[in-house]
């Protein structure tokens, strides 16, 4: 059984938290409930728990700060935070996961399971934040709600479902995320390693500079390669060696 602690200034997501736990993921035993993160520092020595479940924005002391207080850290920490900017810091210390508030349980299950992956897996090397952030993004890819991705951009990570992309365009080392709201997403990955990262839902890399959502296509053009129109109006040329696996894939 792996022992838990949780750490919420939020009454209601502090015990709404340890109910989901006891709900969905019975190889969690929740041993103890903190709503000051200054208790919990006095106490985890004592109750050495496997993993924490820790609240960033708390008042007097916040996440980061009780994980300096708690320094060396023998445990798992999973954050939980209803704002995605500290995405980046929790991967910078190590954080095994990130859970977004309100916390879909699918999410909350998928966290627990790597938690239960990696305790299974022994003297793995420490990763660095690039390592880390790449991990994380599969993981998040790979959950048990696939159709949530985060994406790397400027100011941390931006958490999209995966039906509002329509199509992306290269931009330099860039991937410009074109959004069914208007929106505009930019994003720090390379084109290809967009394509890689989209490969398992139903997008195609038609031209060496852009990737589309096949699922909003409206009309084809014929043409050497020919052209694809998309629900938004916009055009996107398909290259000649790309067309017919196109054709293939639209004929399904």
């Amino acid at each position: 059984m792996i022992r838990a602690v949780i750490i919420d200034d939020e009454e209601i997501a502090l015990k709404g938290l340890a109910e989901k736990i006891n709900q969905y993921c019975p190889g969690i035993e929740v041993v103890k409930l903190f709503s000051k993160a200054a208790e919990a520092v006095r106490e985890i020595k004592q109750l050495n728990p496997d993993v924490v479940f820790l609240d960033i924005e708390m008042p007097k002391m916040n996440g980061f700060n009780f994980l300096n207080h708690c320094s060396p850290v023998n445990f798992e920490v999973i954050f939980t935070t209803a704002y995605s900017q500290y995405a980046i810091e929790a991967l910078r210390i190590s954080a095994l996961d990130f859970l977004l508030k309100p916390i879909d349980p699918k999410e909350l299950v998928a966290a627990v399971e790597r938690l239960e992956t990696k305790r299974s897996l022994q003297n793995t090397p420490r990763q660095s934040l690039e390592q880390q952030m790449q991990l994380f993004l599969q993981q998040q890819q790979g959950s048990v709600n696939p159709k949530k991705i985060a994406l790397p951009v400027l100011n941390g990570l931006e958490f999209i479902d995966i039906t509002a992309v329509i199509k992306v365009e290269a931009e330099n080392v860039y991937s410009v995320f074109y959004l069914a709201d208007g929106r505009k997403l930019v994003v720090s990955r390379t084109l290809k390693e967009t394509d890689k990262m989209l490969g398992r839902w139903n997008f195609m890399r038609v031209h060496k500079s852009f990737i589309i959502n096949l699922d909003y296509i409206t009309q084809y053009i014929k043409g050497e390669g020919g052209t694809v129109i998309l629900s938004d109006g916009s055009e996107v040329e398909v290259s000649r060696r790309s067309k017919h696996e196109f054709l293939e894939r639209i004929s399904k």
